[in-house]
């Protein structure tokens, strides 16, 4: 697959001239190595500035095709909602790096795996680290911004914060018992101190005339490690217990709180069964992911599960809206399009249609739910990005709306034969509704293709196509 790479030229920060591009590469770093996808950070400027980009756009280019291509939109926007809930900010140079490791080694590869070896694998990896600000974290300038977001988005949970009802980590209930019902900010700023000298090789000095090599990797440093006592969630640590120990302790602590069962599958229906869970499926979740804690496949027994979970509730009553990428794989593949996404036109699009893939600033991940993502901001862009794809506004490829059809069919004839693959089922009304909305009664005939193309794209701007019940694969996470 290639994807399109053009800039003007220009100079590097020390004057030196690099030339103009425009040409077609492959999808070369989808998996790079950490060490390769180092030089797109742009330290010692090891290539023109608008290449540096290049490895988000590939991650953003195959998840788009990814999405047409799946054969499970189950495990598609399982392993979304993963990408989400350890939400980086790609559109950062650091972090957008790094990204196409991240996405396979830490998202994709855990996405049906164990809950807490996931958590590991975020902590140390780059684009987290720089995201999270940890990366420079030493013993006397901890910073906390990891920490927080732990205990705060990844584990416990905003309703498991009890700092505005307690003072000190003895008033918070079940905490002389070791069992603390939540979280107060002392947790937080002693974590935090937990995180010191995990950091990133990117060249930094670390005293004594040394420096860090520069590879991108994950690295330890014991001289920035704050080795003293220290008291999280009610339990007692150890000065100088060993490398890394009080990290991996605080993940284990977080990870096995009840309060991180019930905010994560709290979530995790919401997003893939209704906007609005009932407590009852929450519970039944929460029990299954305690019970396989210790699992290799933890998630992947939860997604059964959820899955189960799912296919006990009527499609009516499980409707999600499509994100962007999968409002456009499902217009693609209703009608057949040849798809072709080297220009990469389309990817604006996309973008504008609801938040980027990695394009979420702030790291709570991008809001879920119907009102939100239907809001006025994006639901023309919604309708453009179909209206665009049905007429090739950005080369993504033409198709053929005559197919199956008779010569010279009418507007009727045209419509009633792309309503089941676009709705799954007849669509009479939405025919109807269209053709009088153009001031036609439907029996006019229709030969113009272009004019044809338009009509379909106006149809597929229906409501009722903007959202969909996702269908539960039992298989998800099992594939090659």
């Amino acid at each position: 697959m290639l994807l399109r790479e053009r800039y003007p030229a220009g100079k590097f920060k020390d004057g030196k001239d690099y030339p103009a591009v425009d040409e077609l590469k492959p999808l070369s770093l989808l998996n790079a190595s950490i060490s390769t996808l180092f030089q797109y950070t742009g330290k010692d400027e090891l290539m023109p500035p608008p290449e540096r980009s290049r490895p988000r756009k590939e991650v953003q280019a195959a998840a788009l095709l990814n999405a047409i291509q799946s054969k499970s939109y189950w495990e598609e926007e399982w392993v979304g909602f993963w990408r989400d809930h350890f939400s980086v900010y790609g559109y950062e140079q650091n972090v957008g790096a790094f990204l196409p490791h991240w996405e396979n080694e830490v998202i994709r590869k855990n996405a049906f795996g164990n809950f807490r070896q996931f958590l590991e694998a975020s902590a140390t990896h780059p684009c987290m680290l720089y995201y999270l600000n940890n990366k420079s974290s030493r013993a006397g300038s901890a910073n906390e911004n990891y920490a927080r977001e732990l205990f705060e988005l990844h584990t416990l949970g905003r309703d498991a914060y009890l700092n505005n009802l307690y003072a000190q980590w003895r008033e918070v209930p079940g905490a002389l018992q070791g069992k603390p019902k939540g979280y107060i900010d002392q947790d937080v700023y002693e974590a935090a101190r937990a995180f010191t000298g995990w950091t990133v090789e990117d060249g930094t000095g670390i005293g004594g005339g040394q420096s860090l090599p520069k590879t991108g990797q994950f690295i330890y440093l014991e001289s920035w490690h704050d080795n003293y006592q220290k008291r999280i969630l009610a339990t007692e640590f150890e000065p100088y217990s060993g490398p890394m120990k009080d990290g991996k302790k605080v993940l284990d602590l977080c990870a096995s709180h009840p309060a991180t069962a019930h905010h994560l599958m709290r979530k995790l229906i919401k997003r893939m069964i209704n906007d609005e869970p009932s407590e009852k499926m929450i519970q039944s979740a929460q029990a299954v992911f305690i019970d396989h804690r210790n699992s290799p496949n933890q998630l992947s027994i939860l997604s059964k599960h959820v899955a189960k979970l799912a296919s006990t509730i009527p499609e009516q009553g499980r409707q999600k809206v499509r994100k962007p990428m999968r409002l456009a794989a499902a217009f693609i593949n209703a009608v057949n399009l040849p798809f072709d996404i080297s220009e990469g036109k389309i990817m604006g699009q996309v973008e504008s249609a609801g938040p980027a893939l990695y394009g979420w600033v702030s790291p709570e991940g991008p809001p879920d739910g119907l009102q939100w993502n239907l809001s006025a901001a994006y639901l023309r862009q919604r309708m453009n990005l179909i209206q665009g794809l049905s007429e090739n506004w950005w080369g993504t490829g033409e198709w053929n709306p005559f197919s199956d059809l008779p010569p010279g069919p009418t507007y009727s004839q045209l419509l009633s034969r792309w309503e089941k693959p676009l709705f799954g089922r007849p669509r009479p009304e939405l025919s109807e509704a269209l053709t009088c909305s153009q001031g036609l009664t439907g029996f006019e005939r229709v030969s113009d293709i272009k004019v044809a193309r338009k009509m379909v794209g106006y149809l597929a701007c229906s409501p009722s196509f903007q959202t969909e019940a996702i269908e539960p694969d039992f298989s998800a996470g099992e594939r090659a």
